[in-house]
Parts: structure tokens; C-alpha cells; sequence
């Protein structure tokens, strides 16, 4: 029996699928998975997560930084001291910092890290990206594999040298077609255009946050709009940004075009009322929201940034255009609208690739067989 700590801050998108998909369907006659979590983010993620994770401990890390980091760092060195795990596995930046150190003040031997997407690439601000870029590196010394999600985020480990190769290894984010194969799509675009009485949907699911970028979809969608007044968009998803998100939407008088529609326990019901999916992020790891657009066959927008690009085939499953260009972005989904007929190909490609690539029944497999692996030869 294989012992594993999980230790997770982000209870909420998907690194929280990720973790729980994980657990879920693991074979639990070889491994055992017990979780140390954030009950700061998400209120609903205890009652979410229960039955599916051995031994469950919640303390109240915080995504930015604190003085009760400390406190934490200790309680996680404790639980690691106490239970003998053979595997700490740290998902996502801040638990990635508080779980490394933890178990570097425990002296444990097997440390692995899933950054989901580096913050580093946040470059907002050129200090703080500095000081996430250096920390990786630092706490880098103390891990034994760092996990990229997608071919693309290893380049960029390898390109910033947070790890050397050898320590890094790409397990790609993935999904089970057995939960969405109660959908099939239909490209309703050519009878809405025609029509003129329905709404050609767009859509996308996600935080409300810098990084998924929500302020360029909007401005985007205001020159789709004038092209096409029967076009909608649809925002499933809350966040910090949702007040400046209502403000835009108002000053460019997309009020009654715009659909924000909050939080959602259950988005597929949404995704099955996309025409197209459309992703302005910044940067991903590999988004799970994307996975689950193109394995139910919606076609796909996306930025050409980590993580989208390596599921998004430019001309073949969707369009990418460059980040933060707007323009680019709304002259991707305006040809499609006039060429409704790729809309059929896309979809057709998008469900054949996905399943083909990015498949969880073969995804669990190869989890399970690194943690075999990590256990005999942890270096």
C-alpha cells in the first residue's frame, strides 16, 4: 500500500477536479490518499470532498501570503511526521510553497509538485513575478519531480530552469468521456443565422481573475456583437473581477448581451447551450474547462498562451489568437460565424482528439504507475 499526502490551497476549478478525479478513481486496494486543504476558499469543498480521500485536514491557508503561513508550514510538518507517507504531493503555487517547506522541516525524502500553471507568468507586477519565478527555483531544490499538466508547461520549467529535466516529468491533465457522452453536439449556428430568432451562444467557464482574463473576452464580444446582434455570451463563473466585469459590460452597453451567471455547481447544463467556447486566459496548466468544451465537441477560441495551445490545433479544433489582443480574438470567432460549416469540423476533430489524447481512463493509469515509480526511485 502506497501512503500519499495531497496537500491543496486551490479548493475551487481545476486543480480541485484534478485532486478529487484523482482520488476518486485510483486504485484504492494499492493506494491510500489522505488531504490537508485550504478552508479558506471554498465553503463547499468539505462536504464536497467527503468519502473520497482517506484522512481529511483542513486549515486555514490563505492564497496570499501571511503570518499564519507559518503556523501552517508547522501543522503540515506535523501530519507528515505523524503518518508516514511515502509520496507529499503539493498541488498548485501556495500550497506548493507552504507543502515543500513543511516537508523540507520534516526531512521527507519524496516530494512531488503540480504547479497548475506558474505564477510566475502573471506579469502584472515585474518584482512579484520576480520573486515567484526565484521562489520556484529555491524551493525547486527541495522537490524530487515537479509534474507539468501539459507538454507546454514543462518548456516553460525547463526555459526559466525552475528544475532540471530530469526532474520534471508531463502527465497531462485529463478527462473521462464516460461523463459527458449524454451530450452530443449540434451545430445550431447556420439556422440561428438564417433565422434570426435565436441567440448564437458563446460561452466560457471560470474564475473571474486576472489570469483567465475576463476584460478581453468582453471588449472582444463588443465587436462580435456589432457583427452579429444575435450573438450572447455567457460567463459561468464568480470572482474578484465580477464588479469591474459589470462595469465594462454596462459602459459598453452590453447589458442585455452579456450573461453573468455566477458560481455553478453543476456548469455541464450550461456547456450543453454553447455554440462556441472561447478562453482569453493569460496563461493555464491545462485547463479543465477547455477539456470539457472539446470532449463534448464544442468548438473552441482560445489564447495562444501555456496550456491552451496544447489542446487547441490552430485551423483544425478552433482558432487561437494572441493574448490580450481583442481584436484578434473577436476576428477568430466572427470567421467562424461566417463560415459556419468549420463549426461541424472542429467539433467532429475536437471530440476525436480528446478522447484519443487526453483520455482519464488512461490518464489514472499513468498517475498510478509514477507513484510506483517515484516510490522505488524517489531521486
Amino acid at each position: 500500500m502506497i501512503k500519499i499526502l495531497y496537500i491543496l490551497e486551490a479548493t475551487s476549478g481545476g486543480t480541485q477536479k484534478h485532486v478529487i478525479d484523482i482520488a476518486k478513481k485510483i486504485d484504492r486496494s494499492e493506494f491510500k490518499i489522505d488531504l490537508v486543504y485550504s478552508t479558506k476558499r471554498n465553503k463547499n469543498f468539505a462536504p464536497l470532498s467527503k468519502d473520497i480521500f482517506n484522512e481529511t485536514f483542513g486549515l486555514p491557508i490563505s492564497r496570499t501570503g501571511s503570518f499564519s503561513d507559518i503556523k501552517n508550514i508547522l501543522k503540515i510538518k506535523n501530519i507528515i511526521k505523524n503518518n508516514n507517507y511515502d509520496i507529499v504531493h503539493c498541488h498548485s503555487t501556495k500550497a506548493g510553497f507552504v507543502g515543500r517547506l513543511a516537508a523540507f522541516l520534516s526531512k521527507h525524502p519524496n516530494v512531488v509538485y503540480s504547479p497548475h500553471g506558474f505564477m510566475f507568468c502573471d506579469t502584472r507586477i515585474k518584482l512579484r513575478r520576480l520573486l515567484y519565478l526565484y521562489l520556484e527555483k529555491y524551493l525547486g531544490y527541495m522537490t524530487n519531480k515537479i509534474i507539468a499538466v501539459s507538454g507546454s508547461e514543462r518548456d516553460l520549467a525547463l526555459e526559466h530552469r525552475i528544475v532540471p529535466n530530469e526532474k520534471i516529468v508531463t502527465l497531462y491533465n485529463s478527462i473521462d468521456p464516460g461523463d459527458y457522452d449524454d451530450h452530443e453536439y449540434v451545430n445550431r449556428v447556420p439556422e440561428k443565422m438564417n433565422t434570426k430568432n435565436d441567440d448564437i451562444i458563446l460561452g466560457t467557464v471560470g474564475r473571474l481573475y486576472y489570469q483567465k482574463d475576463p476584460i478581453t473576452l468582453i471588449k472582444s464580444f463588443k465587436i462580435i456583437n456589432n457583427h452579429f446582434p444575435n450573438t450572447k455570451l455567457v460567463f459561468v463563473g464568480d470572482g474578484p473581477m465580477l464588479e469591474k466585469c459589470k462595469k465594462l459590460i454596462n459602459k459598453l452597453q452590453l447589458d442585455d448581451r452579456i450573461n453573468l451567471e455566477g458560481f455553478q455547481k453543476n456548469s455541464k447544463d450550461y456547456y450543453k447551450t454553447f455554440d462556441i467556447f472561447v478562453l482569453s486566459s493569460h496563461y493555464e496548466g491545462l485547463p479543465y474547462a477547455l477539456l470539457e468544451a472539446m470532449i463534448m465537441g464544442i468548438p473552441s477560441v482560445g489564447t495562444d498562451v501555456v496550456g491552451i495551445k496544447d489542446l487547441i490545433v490552430h485551423g483544425e479544433t478552433g482558432y487561437l489568437a494572441d493574448e490580450e489582443d481583442h481584436i484578434g480574438l473577436a476576428k477568430s470567432v466572427i470567421t467562424l460565424l461566417e463560415n459556419p460549416d468549420l463549426l461541424t469540423l472542429f467539433s467532429n476533430n475536437s471530440k476525436r482528439i480528446t478522447q484519443a489524447n487526453f483520455n482519464f481512463n488512461s490518464g489514472i493509469k499513468e498517475y498510478e504507475e509514477f507513484y510506483t515509480s517515484q516510490c522505488l526511485n524517489p531521486a
